[in-house]
């Protein structure tokens, strides 16, 4: 018979390996924790970055392959580059926008602002609220659930552009930018609707956080589906052609098939875009989020609305 080791050994042995597999484990999760901590702060960066572009593609500041835009003479979007001042000029599309070049031109051209109950816009110091706290608080939970709501002006692409807080220059002012959420099939979505001055007319949409089906819900992040909607009115007529802006439904609607189909060239049709084949249920979705978000902001969409109506009457 083969002679046994002692007991006293073995035990020592075992002893020794699940010490071992303990500190291995620990070292490990610390490790790891230390990764996640250090990589915090760089992937919140690059999430607010990713955020910035997709506001900025909404307001037709930037295009989605990556060069920013200007508008020409006849109203179209072109190719556009970046001055170091954050200044927009003509350029081609091979112009690329560096991280530097977008944190400036968003700098430069997106001035968030806060909008109470009756629809008036203040700043953060005057509401004494500091900005990122704000932002991150309640980015998930749904800007406009909450008594300030937030909205970026869109300011003009000159060297001496200004938020209508600090001078009044409303002629600075090209638009508003919205933050939008809901959910849609499986998760929460995301995303930015551009209005021009007049409160009603699209610039366009983004949608920056979504978990909806590849090819199918998830095409809500195309460019391409986001092109319908420039133009489209939130602000949806009735179908006599009749507008009453205090009591008009809000929204855009995602129609199952073609808007050419389902309504024709009525008036509804200035408020509603092409669905996405399998992908109702996601479509109900973004009808949801833009019905919900868009009703907190009708005292403010009502008031821009209000203002540009009196300034196209003084020019005329």
């Amino acid at each position: 018979m083969p002679e046994q080791p002692p007991k006293s050994t073995s035990s020592s042995s075992n002893r020794q390996t699940v010490v071992f597999m303990v500190i291995l484990s620990f070292s490990c999760a610390l490790i790891l924790s230390l990764l996640a901590s250090a990589l915090s702060k760089p992937k919140e960066i690059a999430k607010d970055l990713d955020r910035s572009k997709q506001m900025m593609i909404a307001a037709k500041v930037l295009d989605p392959n990556g060069y920013f835009l200007l508008p020409d003479e006849k109203g179209n979007d072109v190719p556009a580059k970046s001055l170091a001042d954050g200044s927009l000029v003509l350029g081609t599309t091979a112009d690329i926008a560096t991280q530097a070049q977008l944190l400036a031109v968003y700098r430069k051209r997106f001035n968030p602002m806060l909008v109470n109950a009756k629809g008036e816009m203040q700043t953060f110091e005057s509401a004494k609220i500091i900005p990122d706290d704000y932002f991150v608080r309640y980015r998930k939970t749904g800007y406009y659930n909450q008594p300030l709501k937030l909205v970026y002006e869109i300011l003009s692409n000159t060297p001496s552009a200004t938020s209508t807080d600090k001078k009044g220059a409303d002629s600075n002012v090209q638009g508003y930018v919205i933050p939008v959420n809901g959910f849609g099939l499986w998760d929460a979505i995301y995303g930015y609707l551009a209005l021009k001055p007049d409160g009603d007319t699209i610039i366009g949409v983004t949608w920056y956080d979504q978990k909806e089906t590849p090819g199918l819900g998830a095409n809500i992040a195309d460019p391409a589906w986001q092109s319908l909607f420039p133009g489209k009115l939130v602000f949806q007529v009735s179908g006599t052609g009749k507008m009453d802006y205090k009591t008009a439904p809000l929204g855009i609607i995602v129609v199952k098939g073609k808007v050419s189909d389902v309504f024709g060239d009525s008036p509804k049709a200035k408020s509603a875009v092409d669905g996405m084949a399998g992908a109702t249920l996601t479509g109900n979705g973004v009808m949801d989020a833009y019905k919900d978000v868009l009703a907190a902001y009708r005292p403010f969409l009502l008031r821009i609305h209000a203002k540009h109506d009196a300034q196209v009457i003084d020019k005329n």
